[in-house]
């Protein structure tokens, strides 16, 4: 009989490694009294992989991404306001330039996914530009802490594997 599911050591770490960075996560914004965490938690499990390069990589295309995507919908807020033509503009800029660049980071799409994330709410709501600009920020602080926790966390594991089988001389 075929077996088709298989539980390895290393599959059993990385569920633990993302459910730990999603508990810190969680506590922390608990013990900070923050309401809004969900960002922070699914950057966590978006970045987090069992390999500590693909992590890193990882990161630094959510990072960029998400910065950008901010960066492009405050400026839109600011210039065209809060309207659904400035949340267009918006996602069309952030496609051009995620798109144009021959060594931008994989998961372009997250950019005017983060556009649209961090304006639609305002748009919908109709709420001032200031609101929208402070939702802007806060959405991008969460991934920035996600990220840090899942890299921290990708580090930590990494450096105790390292120690556990260090590298034979004739490698």
């Amino acid at each position: 009989m075929k077996q088709y599911v298989s539980f390895t050591t290393m599959s059993l770490l990385y569920a633990f490694r993302t459910v730990l960075g999603c508990a810190i996560v969680w506590l922390l914004f608990n013990w900070l009294k923050l309401e809004k965490m969900e960002w922070a938690l699914i950057s966590v499990i978006i970045v987090s992989e069992p390999d500590f390069g693909n992590l890193r990589n990882a990161i630094t295309s959510r990072i960029v991404n998400t910065v950008m995507g901010c960066a492009i919908g405050a400026v839109c807020i600011l210039v065209v306001g809060v309207t659904v033509w400035s949340l267009l503009v918006g996602v069309t800029v952030s496609v051009l330039i995620s798109t144009s660049f021959k060594q931008y980071p994989s998961a372009w799409k997250l950019a005017p996914a983060t556009v649209s994330i961090v304006m639609a709410p305002a748009v919908m709501e109709h709420a001032p530009w200031r609101e929208a600009i402070a939702t802007a920020l806060t959405r991008t602080g969460e991934v920035l802490l996600g990220c840090f926790v899942a890299f921290a966390l990708g580090f930590i594991f990494s450096t105790i594997r390292r120690w556990r089988n260090p590298p034979s001389l004739s490698e």
